[in-house]
């Protein structure tokens, strides 16, 4: 896995109220849980936002995240909540609090409007230019927060493996397309845009698959 490989995953061309759309989704939210990535993005949370922070979740996909993390009082110092996703409605039960927008990533035209990012297993779904382009997007961001695939063989070997534990076949698939578009060492940084000049960043890759940044802008540079 020498380099990213950026394929479609079948999720992407079917609609949200479809049947294998519905099983698919279900075992994105199983590998999240079982990478443990919404916890990592709540204690990530809990030790970066301050009051009067504007959070935006991009491509929240059926809203899991950013409900979790309106449950577990994550959010309570932020000044406004925000997320969208370019194929699923407002879920049902959604807080009010909670904005919500049908649009692609690329359509959103208030990312100037929020200083604190947040983005769960979606970024390895875009080319490297559009990455780049995003990065530019969100940069007057102060924290920027991501938890996506990472590219290695003993994460495809897990995901393959992840029958046994009920995963579909169509969401074993689409699993394997996204790792191999995952990423290693200091890429995702590198493709948003982020130098280390004007961010201070952090990244983990563990041995259950995910590719961890907390990124920070430095003080003083703008």
């Amino acid at each position: 896995m020498s380099s990213r490989d950026v394929q479609p995953e079948q999720l992407d061309s079917l609609p949200h109220d479809d049947a294998v759309a519905h099983r698919i989704h279900g075992d994105i939210f199983r590998f999240n849980q079982l990478m443990g990535n919404f916890r990592w993005i709540e204690n990530v949370l809990v030790n970066s936002l301050r009051p009067g922070d504007r959070v935006l979740e991009i491509a929240a996909g059926r809203g899991q995240l950013i409900q979790s993390l309106h449950r577990e009082g994550v959010l309570d110092r932020a000044a406004r909540v925000a997320a969208f996703d370019a194929a699923c409605p407002r879920p049902s039960g959604c807080p009010e609090r909670i904005e919500w927008s049908v649009c692609r990533a690329e359509d959103f035209a208030d990312y100037e409007d929020f200083n604190v990012i947040v983005s769960c297993h979606f970024l390895h779904q875009l080319e490297d230019p559009a990455l780049r382009s995003l990065g530019e997007c969100c940069s007057r961001a102060d924290v920027w927060v991501a938890a996506e695939p990472r590219r290695h063989p003993l994460a495809s070997f897990l995901c393959r493996a992840s029958g046994l534990l009920g995963m579909s076949r169509e969401g074993i698939g689409d699993g394997l397309t996204s790792i191999r578009a995952g990423f290693r060492g200091q890429e995702l940084p590198g493709l948003l845009g982020l130098s280390a000049e004007h961010w201070q960043t952090q990244l983990r890759e563990t041995a259950l698959g995910r590719y961890g940044m907390l990124a920070r802008r430095i003080k003083g540079k703008e």
